[in-house]
């Protein structure tokens, strides 16, 4: 979080404190009005130390590594499959077509190791899952796909 944002944060807390006017008025109900204080305090001291906002304030998720755990796992078993499955067998047919980690980045088969990363970071930032939480859980269930399939296809290349 940007050193000028804490500090903003930090005046807004203080003045938030000592004005007079308050959710739970402080003059009132002695007490009881200091929890309202404490709870936007509390609030701007969570998001200075974690650079976000507390869970409790919005809907529960499922956490980020906990679902690219799982679709890391469904990748492989994917990729497993394809695998044991030869084209004259019948139990498995997939209409996708199958790109090389190279056409998952957008590079070709002799770009150099910078190029690699910095085509790896430039998809990241397209198409990391935290970009379009807000549209929606479908869009972010894509977005987590397209994200594993570009790590998948990094740690490939980097392993090269």
């Amino acid at each position: 979080m940007n050193f000028y944002l804490k500090i903003i944060l930090i005046i807004f807390g203080f003045l938030y404190l000592i004005s007079p006017i308050d959710i739970i008025p402080d003059m009132l109900l002695p007490f009881v009005g200091w929890i309202d204080d404490g709870v936007v305090l509390g609030t701007i001291y969570y998001l200075i130390k974690y650079g976000k906002l507390p869970n409790f304030l919005f809907k529960k998720k499922r956490p980020f590594k906990q679902s690219y755990n799982q679709s890391a796992e469904n990748f492989a078993s994917d990729k497993k499959n394809q695998q044991t499955n030869r084209p004259g067998n019948q139990k498995h047919t997939s209409s996708k077509t199958i790109k090389t980690p190279y056409e998952i980045l957008g590079i070709g088969p002799n770009a150099s190791k910078k190029e690699i990363q910095s085509a790896y970071k430039e998809a990241i930032k397209k198409y990391h899952p935290d970009k379009v939480s807000h549209l929606g859980e479908e869009f972010a269930g894509l977005a987590n796909k397209k994200f594993i399939e570009i790590q998948n296809a990094y740690d490939v290349l980097m392993k090269k």
